[in-house]
């Protein structure tokens, strides 16, 4: 599969929630039965993110389909001003990773969207649930570190971590 990432637009707001829909499945598959739960992430963060320029949509170059979606934050993320039970390594300026889903859990499109935000910036952060093993394998795999325990704006505590260069 030969994939490209390209910024997101009103026509890609059905698929991406398509994609969220599928990961959120995957999610309950794997024993994570409470992240993006009451249709979280929802059209209108996918809108949201379209109106900031920061949806990001993996592609197969050769078939034209959406294959991953993400949310590329080029701003300081409010939740991470505490971290709990750990420390984040420093205050460099950093993006941060949403929403991160793919088609095909398992076969390298999380990853190649880490790789691409690596690519761009010196310093990244991100965050999941407890439960969600799978994207915690795929931080870890992609270079990232522990740091600790973030929450994030309905009290729920996330793992979070960090990338740098």
């Amino acid at each position: 599969m030969d994939l490209f990432i390209r910024n997101g637009t009103a026509d890609d707001v059905d698929d991406a929630l398509a994609l969220f829909d599928d990961a959120r499945a995957f999610m309950r598959s794997t024993g994570n039965m409470t992240q993006w739960a009451n249709g979280y992430p929802a059209r209108a963060d996918v809108l949201a993110d379209i109106s900031h320029g920061t949806l990001m949509v993996c592609e197969d170059a050769d078939t034209g389909e959406m294959v991953g979606v993400f949310c590329m934050q080029t701003w300081p993320d409010h939740t991470y001003m505490r971290i709990y039970d750990g420390s984040w390594p420093d205050e460099m300026p950093y993006g941060t990773i949403h929403r991160l889903a793919s088609k095909y859990p398992g076969k390298g499109i999380g990853k190649f969207c880490l790789r691409w935000a690596q690519e761009r910036f010196g310093c990244l952060r991100a965050d999941t649930h407890a439960d969600n093993i799978p994207m915690q394998r795929t931080l870890l795999g992609a270079g990232f570190a522990y740091c600790g325990i973030i929450y994030i704006d309905d009290g729920s505590p996330r793992r979070a971590y960090h990338w740098r260069r």
